[in-house]
């Protein structure tokens, strides 16, 4: 769900739902999304690994770690040191800071396009915004589904806030911003940065008119820079997951699904353990693929970015990345064993670049053009000629205007 503010005012729909979007990516309430508490899955998970025979060692520290043919490492935990052999090693944090002393692994540089920054805290007491829309007088009926129960985005120029409801009514919320446009103040005290901010929108505010933190015991959060250095995604007996080799935002919410793309392609990988060549190749092989769907996010990302200063350029631009998403999960669909399962959002297919390509050239000539809602159209005709080989569910034609109800794979 995605709702367009404008600084001091309240927010406003529109009579054709101009300044919102909302899009049902599962194809009914019972397969939908949950926002389950994220450390009550990450437990859940663990408990998973260790009932399947995993051996589990949480708070500890990398010591030593030695790869000469196989991965050893030393670790720390309670006082007490292990040591751990194995013939593979895969990294699944995205945090650097976890590993770097442990393990060298080459930095490729930095994403180009994408330069943002965060503060962000998990909040009880977070008003619904459907609430709040209908206090102030706008209906929410032609909604297609409940907009708290989804990803949330509060869009505005240079910027947004997700707000994700979890099943214990805490809210994960956080503000975004484009870190050129909208520079950080270094006098600025967390509290007072994210004060100042919902100062500007009046609908936003209201709903934390109760709120209270309740995660981390820190208080708010910030984060410079959410971009980190790109890594070399995989060497002779070691790979990365998305997370740990490069990051872009979380604006389209692709690292859980980026995760499971890699997850299924390093199982394909790893069934050659025993013949090196092959798991050679196979790695080479990850490697590439891990950076191109990588920089693909950062396109995509730094894109809708860009056009955030026009609601109607910015939906445009969201549609680049459901045309993607939904093709990959049509292909899943048809190819359930995924043997020819295309590269995530589709970052192997030249036809889609290209797409993609003419999509970017539209969107800066429409940045050159002032003549407003003339040039939006042109935009959307531009992205919806160069999305049509991708468009299997509908994207620009909704009975409604912006509201999609149906747009998962069936």
């Amino acid at each position: 769900a995605y709702f367009y503010h404008q600084p001091g005012q309240a927010f406003a729909a529109g009579q054709d739902s101009e300044n919102q979007l909302l899009v049902t990516a599962n194809s009914s309430q019972f397969t939908s999304d949950t926002h389950w508490l994220r450390s009550d899955v990450d437990a859940f998970f663990v408990q998973k690994a260790i009932d399947a025979g995993a051996l589990y060692f949480d708070q500890s520290t990398i010591i030593e770690q030695q790869s000469q043919g196989h991965q050893r490492f030393v670790i720390e935990r309670e006082g007490q040191r292990h040591t751990i052999d194995a013939r593979f090693l895969l990294v699944a944090t995205g945090n650097p800071q976890l590993w770097n002393g442990a393990m060298t692994i080459p930095s490729t540089g930095i994403l180009p396009r994408t330069n943002t920054r965060s503060i962000f805290a998990h909040f009880a007491g977070v008003a619904r915004f459907a609430d709040v829309m209908q206090s102030e007088g706008q209906s929410t009926s032609v909604h297609p589904f409940d907009c708290d129960q989804s990803a949330l985005h509060h869009v505005f120029d240079g910027g947004w806030m997700w707000q994700l409801r979890f099943d214990d009514e805490t809210t994960s919320v956080g503000f975004t911003w484009d870190a050129r446009r909208h520079p950080a103040d270094s006098q600025a005290t967390s509290k007072e940065v994210f004060t100042q901010w919902l100062d500007r929108f009046p609908s936003i505010k209201r709903q934390f008119t109760h709120a209270t933190i309740v995660r981390p015991d820190s208080q708010l959060r910030q984060v410079a820079r959410l971009q980190h250095e790109l890594r070399q995604a995989a060497g002779d007996n070691w790979a990365l997951l998305p997370a740990a080799v490069g990051y872009s935002d979380p604006l389209f919410s692709t690292g859980i699904g980026h995760s499971l793309f890699a997850v299924d392609s390093l199982i394909k990988v790893l069934g050659d353990l025993d013949h090196p060549e092959r798991l050679r190749e196979g790695l080479n092989d990850y490697g590439r693929r891990l950076a191109a769907e990588i920089d693909l996010v950062d396109r995509i990302v730094s894109m809708a970015y860009r056009a955030s200063s026009r609601f109607a350029q910015y939906v445009a631009c969201t549609m680049t990345y459901f045309a993607a998403a939904t093709t990959c999960e049509q292909a899943l669909k048809d190819d359930p064993e995924g043997s020819k399962m295309p590269a995530f959002l589709l970052a192997d297919g030249t036809d889609f670049l290209e797409s993609l390509g003419v999509i970017e050239q539209g969107l800066r000539d429409a940045s050159c053009n002032r003549d407003g809602e003339e040039t939006d159209l042109r935009f959307e005709a531009v992205a919806r000629e160069a999305l049509a080989p991708f468009n299997h569910v509908g994207l620009f034609e909704p009975e409604m205007p912006r509201m999609y109800r149906y747009t998962a794979a069936k």
